[in-house]
């Protein structure tokens, strides 16, 4: 019998270069579709970590804006409307502007309860923790304090343990602890963010009229504003189109821009810059805005605590009246082609939802 000879092969000894390039870049591009999905995960995350503490922050905020609203009803405000008419500089106190003082000194315990600067609670750091500090942190750090430190009428202070150390930390090493979003970045606080709505007035782009006129608003502009601003009250469809944001919630009747149109010659700057530095825009919407600067760490606006640029553009060292805060003012809009490649685009807020 004729037995049949199988001649078997030669056992294949590995992979050959062409192979193991292709598994390789097979690998890589798993590699790469992995990182962008935990890339994209993570920034998620943080989008959602700072989305719950800006809330967490604002729900605090407005019990002790409402308790302040209810203790104004029945506070004796006399003491502050004598110290607003020294620094207006009047005379002789006319009984018809009355109204304008309580607005006024209304304006002025609202800012002594709700700090947003450095200078308006007296902070001073000492060394080296004043070396340190960074100026970005001021309202996170006054937000901090004012929530866990602070008594407003009747609403006693947060304890600490309600915050992780997600929520706070010292960024800047200077000693105080702030408010921070899940990029680990400080938050910006800002009281009366008017010039986010009307950026300037049609003198003026710092909102502050250096002759004797009286100064002339410039429209309300809501273009970068519904950005981080979502569910602004619309323009009035009937009647006259009126904008409600064109009125201050603490001046429904423009009570401010009527007495400065009406004082003396020699006292409407006074009257004006008073309004614009020390307190916001007049005639013009305002709420507290809490705001995270987003996954570029570029807010778009000026600091809380930076000056308003003057008549000729530059910050003023030295302004009159007491400070002169930031009020949401855009840093330089006219460079960027579009709103949507403004710094502003991506960030959070407790008006954005």
């Amino acid at each position: 019998m004729t037995r049949l000879k199988i001649t078997r092969g030669h056992r294949r000894q590995g992979f050959t270069m062409v192979e193991l390039l292709v598994v390789i870049g097979l690998i890589l591009f798993l590699m790469s579709i992995s990182i962008v999905a935990l890339n994209s995960a993570l920034g998620l995350a943080r989008q959602r970590a700072t989305q719950a503490t800006i809330l967490k922050v604002h729900g605090l905020m407005q019990q002790r804006v409402d308790a302040f609203n209810r203790a104004m009803d029945r506070t004796n405000l006399e003491p502050n409307i004598a110290k607003i008419v020294k620094d207006l500089g009047v005379t002789t106190r006319r009984s018809q502007d009355d109204k304008v003082y309580q607005i006024l000194a209304r304006k002025q315990v609202f800012q002594t309860r709700f700090p947003q600067n450095f200078s308006e609670h007296n902070v001073t750091l000492s060394q080296p923790y004043a070396a340190k500090h960074r100026r970005d942190t001021e309202s996170a750090a006054l937000l901090y304090w004012l929530l866990t430190s602070s008594e407003v009428f009747g609403i006693a202070p947060v304890d600490e343990s309600e915050f992780s150390s997600n929520e706070v930390r010292d960024t800047d090493g200077d000693g105080l602890l702030e408010f921070v979003d899940g990029w680990g970045r400080p938050l910006r606080f800002y009281r009366w963010p008017t010039q986010l709505f009307r950026p300037g007035t049609s003198s003026s782009p710092a909102g502050v009229n250096g002759t004797s006129t009286p100064i002339q608003l410039a429209p309300i502009n809501r273009i970068y504003a519904q950005v981080i601003w979502q569910g602004l009250p619309a323009i009035t469809a009937t009647g006259n189109g009126l904008d409600p944001l064109n009125h201050d919630p603490d001046d429904p009747t423009g009570q401010l821009m009527r007495f400065v149109n009406n004082v003396p010659a020699n006292q409407t700057v006074a009257a004006m810059t008073m309004l614009q530095n020390r307190f916001h825009t007049p005639d013009t919407y305002h709420a507290f805005l809490i705001m995270s600067v987003g996954p570029d760490g570029v807010s778009g606006l000026l600091e809380p605590c930076d000056p308003i640029p003057d008549n000729n553009g530059l910050l003023s060292t030295t302004p009159s009246l007491g400070t002169t805060p930031g009020q949401g003012r855009l840093g330089a809009p006219s460079i960027y082609a579009a709103v949507a490649d403004h710094p502003i685009n991506d960030n959070l807020s407790n008006r954005k939802r």
